[in-house]
């Protein structure tokens, strides 16, 4: 599963590689291949953040997760971080590379966003979904199993 505070680490190190692409005048191409990995961890971070609100695993949550505020403070913090390098990334572009370059950065944005949800995403969906898929196999198996031996437990005592 992606991790948000990962994805928001990648994504604030892709932010610092733009950044220093602009300010040292590098070619519109080049800095639009780090705009563009930049995007691609901003998007894992907000994808995450509404995978871990929309499907709360019951089991972490009582044994291995941080309490609730604590998690949702996470999520928010690296939303809003997102947020402002976004706002200072479109203010640069605009500053070095005009409005022809803010379009580019829109294409740019959405050719990654249809990307991940073609590829990355909907692999960890299906990664789940056999994960999820086993484990009830193995536990009905495993029920199936108990209600054979008290049958069978049951009819040799008759």
């Amino acid at each position: 599963m992606i991790d948000v505070i990962a994805a928001a680490t990648a994504a604030t190190k892709a932010y610092a590689g733009v950044r220093a692409f602009i300010e040292a005048g590098k070619g519109i191409e080049d800095t639009f291949q780090v705009v563009a990995r930049w995007q691609g961890h901003a998007s894992d971070i907000l994808y995450a953040s509404q995978r871990q609100e929309k499907r709360a695993n019951p089991f972490k949550k009582l044994v291995f997760a941080e309490s609730a505020e604590a998690e949702g403070t996470r999520i928010f913090a690296a939303r809003k971080k997102v947020t402002q390098q976004r706002a200072e990334l479109i203010t640069m572009i605009t500053y070095a590379y005009g409005n022809e370059g803010i379009e580019m950065w829109r294409e740019c944005v959405r050719e990654v966003t249809e990307q991940r949800k073609r590829e990355v995403y909907a692999q960890q969906d299906a990664r789940d979904t056999m994960i999820k898929s086993f484990w009830i196999v193995v536990l009905v198996g495993i029920a199936a199993g108990l209600i054979s031996l008290i049958v069978s437990a049951v009819s040799n005592q008759v």
